[in-house]
């Protein structure tokens, strides 16, 4: 636990759990961080941005960097 923690710290991480698929230990917990830590960060760097709405949307174009990850349309046997 004790690397853990320091290997969150020396990176900036600002929490880090012990988790498992196995068992479910804090995966509840740990992906509630996460969810949180996302929409606060966005309502502080997005001007308008309502946390307490129920869902969201983002403009793919706005973000986009590249096309390398768009679904390539599939053909023959090894495509």
């Amino acid at each position: 636990m004790v690397e853990l923690k320091g290997f969150a710290n020396a990176n900036n991480f600002t929490a880090s759990f012990r988790t498992s698929a196995k068992t479910g230990l804090n995966i509840n917990e740990s992906m509630d961080y996460l969810i949180k830590n996302i929409i606060n960060r966005l309502a502080k760097t997005n001007e308008g941005f309502n946390p307490d709405k129920s869902s969201m949307s983002i403009d793919p174009d706005k973000y986009a960097l590249n096309d390398t990850f768009r679904a390539k349309p599939k053909g023959g046997c090894c495509n």
